[in-house]
């Protein structure tokens, strides 16, 4: 066999591109998913990093609103801004402790100018000169600022102490004189003036947020607050973990599903090929065999195209076959009727032809007797004859709807006087509402004529034998639709196998009997859509005949 597109190699060709499309549709859906997951958790990340700083901004500003409505801070700049009047600066090393006398007295007149206070020092018989009260001035703002600076230092070491999110506070004045740092953290040094952004993250858990601080609404330095952002990052990192874990089931259930769905597609392929191809290969090998010489094209090669075209010649051989053996089997029913033709007409014909040759050698003219014999030899091979052709005008008739008495009464009138004269009963249980049927009324008279007379036949043989020598009729409604006419008889039966010829044409076991009688009958009642069967009587010895007919309106009745 030339090797070509078998179905097996189809097979195979397509289930390696099933299992490329599954892998490339399982590995798309596995990219596509860890790109959606992946951009999810960086979507978490930013989440969590904005509220994160969205918080710490919050916490500063509680405490920057405070802070600028606190006394002490307007107080803080006051004294810082009466240190600038004063020509302090940044760097500007601390004033050194006057006498108790000279403190004492700037800080009651610490409200008068230097001049004034260094007047009354002098009308009170101190000798010191101006610098001297300048410097107690200093000295004795310098204390009041690092008071200040103390308490707040106190209060704000308490919030922080007690704050959830806030670790460390610094506090810095623009001018660079008051300072306070809470915390037990360091703080990163400020960036320089302008550059520092409002959050800003410090090692892995902090955040350090910086905002102006202002107090009656002119800003009196920065304020930095060092914020702890752990707890926020360890929801972080549980939802990322959570979604990273979740991406990796999704991604282990996708592979399970397509290993799934390639081992079911593996075993419907193996038990495909084991049902399907392998027969289909193995009927199309031994199919082979029935090939035309021609064979088919050399580019057909695949198998259900081969067993097509072979189907298809051995369907032309089968339907030539049959032809064949219906035009043997209608030669041979006609050299069967033939023989049975002779066969009846040469035993009609031959006393005929004997009188006729006893007549030629005795050189006698014909007597009476030889004529009525002639004439009955001859009336016998006329009957063959014409129950020929009433077979042959069988389906001349159009079915048309029949009432008993068009066609049962007939025939059974024709027979009363037989069944009178051969002293056999005929028990008619034909019932006035008899259903009417679909027939032709001459037919169907000769089929019921037909059936009679051979029921009298088996009946005459067993009259008087126990009570024996009757003949039942009744037709009614079967149940298959159709009207059942039934005739039974006590006769001495059929026997077993004699019931398959039957029908036969020239086969009767009656010494007078032409063999055409039920051959007639099943050939009408089949151009009519009836039938005819013939079985035993269940209540005892004797024949039953069935006869199905038509009704109008019915299935078996309907063109």
């Amino acid at each position: 066999m030339k090797q070509g597109r078998t179905l097996e190699r189809e097979l195979r060709r397509w289930t390696w591109v099933g299992a490329a499309v599954l892998a490339a549709a399982t590995t798309a859906c596995i990219g596509l998913l860890l790109v959606v997951w992946s951009r999810q958790i960086r979507d978490v990340d930013r989440e969590m990093e904005a509220y994160a700083r969205g918080e710490a901004l919050a916490v500063a500003r509680l405490v920057l609103y405070d802070l600028a409505s606190d006394p002490r801070m307007r107080r803080v700049q006051d004294i810082e801004d009466n240190l600038l009047r004063s020509g302090v600066r940044r760097g500007t090393p601390p004033a050194s402790a006057p006498s108790p006398e000279l403190e004492a007295m700037v800080r009651s007149h610490i409200e008068l100018p230097d001049s004034r206070i260094w007047g009354s020092a002098r009308a009170g018989g101190w000798r010191g000169d101006l610098r001297e009260v300048t410097e107690a001035r200093r000295y004795v703002y310098e204390s009041a600022l690092a008071d200040i600076l103390a308490s707040l230092n106190e209060d704000l070491s308490a919030r922080v102490t007690f704050s959830d999110h806030l670790r460390g506070l610094d506090l810095m004045s623009t001018a660079g004189l008051a300072r306070v740092h809470v915390g037990d953290e360091p703080m990163p040094e400020p960036a320089r003036e302008g550059a520092q952004p409002l959050t800003a993250p410090v090692g892995p858990n902090r955040l350090l947020a910086t905002l102006p601080l202002y107090v009656d609404a002119r800003r009196w330095g920065t304020a930095r607050f060092l914020m702890d952002r752990s707890p926020l990052n360890r929801a972080t990192d549980h939802m990322v973990a959570t979604l990273d874990l979740s991406r990796w089931v999704l991604v282990g259930l996708l592979l399970s599903a397509a290993a799934v769905w390639a081992g079911w597609s593996w075993l419907l392929t193996g038990a495909l090929r084991r049902r399907v191809v392998d027969p289909v290969a193995s009927l199309a090998r031994r199919m082979d065999a029935y090939r035309s010489e021609a064979g088919p094209s050399e580019d057909v090669l695949d198998e259900p195209t081969r067993l097509a075209e072979i189907f298809e010649r051995l369907t032309d051989r089968v339907g030539r076959q049959e032809d064949q053996l219906l035009r043997a089997q209608r030669l041979g029913l006609m050299e069967r009727m033939g023989a049975g033709l002779s066969h009846e007409l040469n035993n009609a014909l031959n006393p005929a032809v004997l009188r006729l040759d006893e007549m030629a050698l005795e050189k006698r003219p014909p007597r009476p007797e030889d004529v009525a014999a002639i004439r009955q030899y001859l009336a016998s091979a006329q009957r063959t004859l014409k129950v020929l052709s009433l077979i042959g005008r069988g389906g001349a008739e159009t079915p048309v709807p029949l009432r008993k008495e068009d066609w049962l009464d007939p025939a059974a009138k024709m027979v009363e006087g037989q069944y009178r004269s051969r002293s056999v009963a005929l028990h008619w249980e034909v019932p006035a509402s008899a259903p009417e049927v679909l027939g032709g009324e001459q037919a169907l008279t000769q089929v019921v004529l037909n059936v009679l007379l051979n029921a009298l036949d088996a009946a005459a043989a067993t009259r008087n034998e126990g009570g024996r020598g009757n003949v039942w009729v009744s037709l009614s409604p079967g149940g298959d639709g159709m009207a059942h006419l039934q005739v039974e008889d006590d006769g001495p039966g059929i026997p077993e196998d004699h019931r398959g010829r039957l029908f036969e044409p020239f086969f009767t076991t009656k010494a007078q009997g032409t063999g055409l009688g039920l051959y007639m009958v099943d050939a009408f009642l089949r151009r009519m859509g009836g039938a005819i069967e013939v079985a035993g009587r269940p209540a005892g010895e004797g024949t039953r005949v069935t006869i199905r007919l038509p009704v109008p309106g019915g299935s078996h009745g309907r063109s």
